[in-house]
């Protein structure tokens, strides 16, 4: 169990201040001995400020604030946290999933399921227990990778994929390899189909 509501740990100038707040005591019970054995469950905030001598005087008169601030301090860094995995994601989804050329391959529905994904994404900062809790949508199935969607977004490279004399899996194969660089992929069928002839 911490000893004080808080304590400052000084290095150099500046000094870290550890605050202990919600402190409840909670036995567990050794699993050996099957006796209780006390334990403590409590919050834990850090904040790092300049180091001055009245330091100590100065957070018992006003314990509250201080508190708040350093609780302040780790949401926003929490916060951060999530907001650059959240951003990530976003990124990635317009980068791999929702490119110009994916997004005209689409139907209206796989549209409509992109769109209520990312804006979930968006959202994540206005739920109740953010940033300790985040509830993540489940990114929608990418179908465009499909020898039948991409045969369909794209006739001539589906046209030339066809010609191949390739089993489905092959085909599902080298479309995924493709991806979404239609020029790389006409390059390839074209050395695919060179060599297929020699």
């Amino acid at each position: 169990m911490p000893n004080k509501s808080f304590e400052i740990l000084p290095n150099g100038k500046t000094c870290t201040i550890i605050f202990y707040d919600n402190i409840k005591y909670n036995p567990v019970i050794d699993g050996m001995t099957g006796k209780s054995l006390p334990s403590w469950d409590y919050e834990k905030y850090n904040i790092t400020v300049n180091y001055n001598t009245n330091l100590l005087a100065q957070i018992e008169s006003d314990y509250s604030t201080w508190l708040k601030k350093a609780k302040n301090l780790e949401k926003e860094i929490e916060s951060n946290k999530i907001r650059d995995y959240r951003d990530s994601l976003l990124n990635n989804c317009d980068l791999q999933h929702c490119n110009p050329e994916k997004w005209t391959a689409m139907s209206d529905t796989e549209k409509l399921s992109w769109a209520n994904y990312k804006q979930s994404l968006r959202d994540i900062p206005t739920q109740s227990e953010f940033p300790y809790t985040v509830n993540w949508p489940t990114i929608p199935s990418d179908t465009t990778n499909t020898v039948e969607s991409t045969l369909a977004s794209n006739k001539l490279v589906g046209q030339q994929i066809a010609s191949l004399s390739l089993s489905d899996a092959e085909k599902t194969n080298l479309i995924s390899q493709l991806g979404s660089q239609l020029v790389q992929a006409q390059l390839n069928i074209v050395s695919l189909k060179g060599s297929a002839t020699t």
